[in-house]
């Protein structure tokens, strides 16, 4: 009965089941973060990093250090959600509920970008909606939130400032990247990456970089300015002398002194990695960090107290061995704090798919060199990939968290179906070969008939190709 079907009916007939499968997931994936979000309100767990982040937006005229220490895209997010909802706790869901959902949306859009057919495209949005890690984490007020929609913003501004090759896109990329540096400073290795091979490979060279560099001038300078008018240093995206200092000193805490104009402030913290087994059950190792760095800041000396507590702590190849390899190992194999609560079942399984990120990375990094020659287009994301693995994991910057992960969760799935796609069409280019070679060769006592379908998939559009192949 199949053999009276023609081939491409039946193609389609596939097509529409997975896609609707698909949607099926992505309708699941919808339903899960909503009644998380709903369940787990944010606004009902204020403590520790949350209560900074919510005390720091909603305060918004605070000059104290640590308001000045945190990026400020985070506190305008939060200051917005708080004039909106006045911290009603069901407004403040509704928001954050329609936040979450809109996140693995945009990186469908940044798929649609990237991968060759919609199909691809859809399967990320619906990995990304059902993935814990990417659920979980709406439940409190964290960078994060925030820095996984941005950074799936800028990704598609940039393929589509690819595809265009405009003025308006390229400032529009730019505008996007540096939203999401002011969020968290690890967006902002990745922009110059992308920004700087999108500006070499487009016309309109001078007019994009000039009309970037007052972009930045007319969002970093007052920026710049705020940060030297209360902490005496030139640092538009937040202090990190704090973090660097932690890092550099290992120890398992730290407590900074702060005094400016007689006011005096003291904050002290350590890292949720510290208390923790990352790979328990299978290993009791934990930290070898003890004991706690103290510093004493005069806010009117600018960065020369903070020069002087870092000099303390001399980076040599050792230490500097000793410290990448404890943050490899919470960064690929920590449990995503606080969105580790194990009495949440979506909380409990986010931390056990830790498991998978490293085994996944190190496949997905030999398959990329593998498939180097086939990418073509897409060598560019490969390299932005790779550049948060090299910043994250292996420059001393702070001391990494499971939390830190999670952008690269989103490149890590984008990338396999990238990748699954590439091989799938290089199989698929194969056999058609062979099969044309075979019909081209004269048979002894075998006549092909003349009127047979024949799917040959040089017939179909492109995107219909695509689609076809996955």
């Amino acid at each position: 009965m199949a053999a009276l079907v023609p081939v491409q009916a039946r193609r389609i007939d596939r097509r529409w089941w997975m896609y609707a499968a698909l949607y099926l997931l992505i309708a699941a994936g919808i339903w899960l973060r909503v009644d998380h979000i709903f369940t787990y309100n944010p606004i009902h767990q204020i403590w520790s990093d949350p209560q900074r982040h919510w005390e720091q937006g909603s305060e918004t005229l605070r000059r104290d250090p640590m308001s000045l220490t945190d990026p400020v895209m985070y506190q305008i997010y939060i200051g917005v959600l708080a004039k909106l909802t006045l911290g009603e706790p069901l407004l403040v869901a509704l928001y954050t509920a329609l936040l979450a959902c809109l996140t693995p949306w945009i990186w469908y859009r940044f798929a649609r970008e990237l991968l060759p057919g919609r199909l691809q495209a859809t399967a990320v949005w619906a990995a990304l909606s059902l993935l814990p890690s990417w659920i979980a984490i709406y439940g409190y007020f964290m960078q994060e939130t925030l820095l996984l929609p941005l950074l799936g913003a800028a990704l598609y501004a940039s393929w589509r400032c690819r595809r265009k090759q405009t003025l308006a896109s390229f400032l529009l990329m730019v505008a996007l990247w540096v939203m999401a540096g002011l969020t968290r400073g690890i967006a902002i290795p990745l922009a110059a990456v992308v920004t700087t091979w999108v500006w070499l490979l487009q016309p309109q060279k001078v007019a994009k970089a000039g009309y970037s560099l007052l972009l930045l001038t007319l969002v970093l300078g007052p920026l710049a300015y705020r940060s030297y008018a209360t902490m005496h240093m030139i640092s538009p995206h937040g202090i990190g002398q704090l973090v660097a200092l932690y890092l550099r000193s290992g120890k398992r805490e730290i407590q900074v002194h702060y005094s400016r104009d007689g006011a005096q402030w003291t904050y002290g913290f350590g890292s949720p990695s510290t208390g923790e087994k990352p790979l328990e059950p299978l290993s009791d190792w934990t930290t070898a960090r003890d004991g706690q760095v103290k510093a004493r800041i005069h806010i009117e000396n600018g960065s020369q107290d903070w020069e002087k507590a870092i000099a303390r702590y001399p980076l040599t190849l050792e230490r500097y061995l000793d410290l990448t390899g404890e943050n490899l190992i919470y960064l690929f194999f920590g449990s995503s704090w606080p969105d580790n609560n194990r009495e949440r079942w979506l909380a409990n399984l986010n931390h056990h798919s830790r498991w998978i990120w490293a085994p996944l990375t190190v496949l997905l990094l030999l398959a990329t060199a593998v498939y180097w020659r086939r990418l073509r287009g897409a060598r560019l994301f490969a390299v932005v990939l790779m550049t948060w693995i090299l910043v994250q994991g292996f420059l001393p910057i702070a001391v990494n968290e499971g939390r830190y992960r999670k952008p690269a969760e989103g490149l890590l799935l984008v990338q396999a179906l990238l990748l699954i796609g590439v091989g799938i069409r290089r199989r698929t280019g194969t056999a058609q070969r062979g099969l044309d070679r075979t019909e081209a060769l004269p048979v002894a006592g075998i006549q092909r008939p003349e009127n047979r379908v024949v799917a040959n998939s040089a017939e179909l559009p492109e995107r219909e190709k695509d689609d076809a192949a996955v």
